[in-house]
């Protein structure tokens, strides 16, 4: 039997050019402003800094017209067409909705209870995590497309296939997915994943296995992390004890319920393409399906109309969710004891591990999953260096935290339900403790 003839050099650079594009807009840090970011980061922080006079009122208004819509939507029974699409949501969803509405109508003209606007609590939210969301979004959104449709996951999916499943039990593509969150921002490979697993390239167990395990924090959020609770000093160790602690964490974790509990089904029709043909070779067989993926490509201008329906999907129905759950729970963390209550078991586990301040660290350990940085702020005060850095690496790997990644979970077609995600958060909690416990006393004593 002929093998199939080579691919054209036209079709290799079609592969080749947007895809080189997209890793150095998305994976290749440069070094700005006496720091290393990738080139997408400065591209939302330049947009975040441009649009920041008219922020506090577009959120406002984006979060109004999403509920309104939705209960118009409700009302009506519209399920379909763009409008559908946009604001056709279930009651919990609408309810969430009204909610952020209000909660941005009360931070903007700081009326009602002091505790939903105040600077802890919604001021938080609409002044400094929405803002950030919804230009990241803006960055990412229209470029995402160089990344995922010109063949460059089927190309390293190929390559790194046999290590992906045996280690991680998961498609080599993955892979993009792991570094695109650990160098560009954990949205970013949520959004990568959940794209992915809607065009038949993971099932539902495979996509949130990616997800739970790689969604990790930026470079550039660990490093505010590291600076909140004064460890910047032993950045190279705090860092490389999250690498280390993540790889171990995703090899054993996708192996364990709830994970393993999750059924392998799809979206739609399974696509692999990362299985070899026992007579070609890996690097044939990967030039083969990324030449293909992107002779397959859509025009521009239909990309960009997906991406614009995309951005105004996510601004439209994540916006107002993210105020509304991030509002509530940080006045829970900052009024109530709650989560002094719920972190009584891990006081005693600390204990148990003799971790200095154990009584002060243990709410850390379980308000991560309202959202990530509140491990910091309520740990930045424990004098314990050990402390502060097992807080530091628990915060960054915990990865599932309601305000924003577990939002972006439970608004796609993964069908994740809050109770997994909690199962999962609580697991990789506990599993993640001695191993920082131990690093931490191997690299800093």
């Amino acid at each position: 039997m002929d093998s199939p003839p080579a691919p054209s050099l036209r079709s290799v650079l079609r592969f080749a050019v947007p895809s080189l594009l997209s890793l150095l807009l998305f994976l290749v840090p440069f070094p700005v402003n006496g720091g290393s970011t990738i080139l997408v980061s400065v591209l939302a922080g330049f947009l975040n800094d441009l649009l920041s006079p008219v922020l506090p009122g577009l959120i406002l208004a984006i979060s109004a017209s999403s509920a309104l819509l939705a209960v118009y939507c409700h009302w009506r029974g519209i399920g379909h067409g763009l409008l559908g699409e946009l604001f056709g949501v279930s009651l919990h969803w609408l309810l969430l909705r009204l909610l952020g509405a209000t909660f941005a109508a009360m931070v903007l003209f700081e009326f009602g209870p002091e505790a939903v606007w105040g600077a802890s609590t919604g001021q938080t939210m609409v002044g400094q995590l929405v803002p950030t969301v919804m230009t990241f979004f803006l960055a990412v959104i229209f470029l995402l497309p160089l990344m995922t449709e010109y063949g460059i996951m089927e190309f390293v999916g190929v390559l790194v296939s046999r290590f992906f499943r045996v280690l991680f039990r998961l498609p080599g593509r993955g892979a993009i997915d792991a570094v695109a969150s650990w160098l560009g921002a954990a949205p970013l490979g949520v959004l990568v994943t959940t794209q992915q697993y809607e065009r038949g390239h993971y099932n539902r167990r495979e996509a949130l296995s990616i997800i739970s395990s790689f969604s990790l924090a930026s470079v550039a959020f660990c490093i505010l992390i590291a600076s909140i609770l004064d460890v910047t000093h032993i950045f190279p160790q705090f860092y490389g004890s999250v690498a280390i602690v993540s790889i171990i964490l995703a090899a054993v974790l996708c192996r364990l319920p709830p994970l393993s509990w999750i059924p392998a089904t799809y979206h739609i029709e399974a696509r692999r393409t990362e299985l070899v043909p026992p007579d070609t070779s890996v690097w044939r067989w990967a030039l083969r399906q990324a030449v293909a993926k992107a002779g397959d490509a859509a025009p521009w201008p239909q990309q960009l109309r997906g991406s614009a329906i995309k951005l105004l999907d996510l601004w439209f129905g994540l916006i107002p969710s993210v105020i509304a759950i991030g509002t509530v729970a940080l006045m829970v963390a900052e009024y109530t004891p709650l989560f002094n209550w719920i972190a009584f078991p891990f006081r005693l586990y600390l204990e148990l591990l003799a971790v200095p301040e154990a009584a002060e660290a243990a709410p850390s350990m379980v308000v991560g999953f309202a959202d990530m940085i509140l491990p910091a702020v309520l740990g930045a005060d424990i004098e314990s260096e050990l402390t502060r850095f097992i807080i530091a690496g628990i915060s960054v790997t915990q990865v599932i935290y309601m305000s924003e990644i577990g939002a972006l979970i439970l608004r796609s077609q993964i069908n994740a339900s809050i109770w997994q995600l909690a199962g999962i958060f609580l697991l990789r909690t506990v599993a993640a403790i001695p191993l920082f416990v131990l690093l931490g006393h191997l690299l800093l004593d």
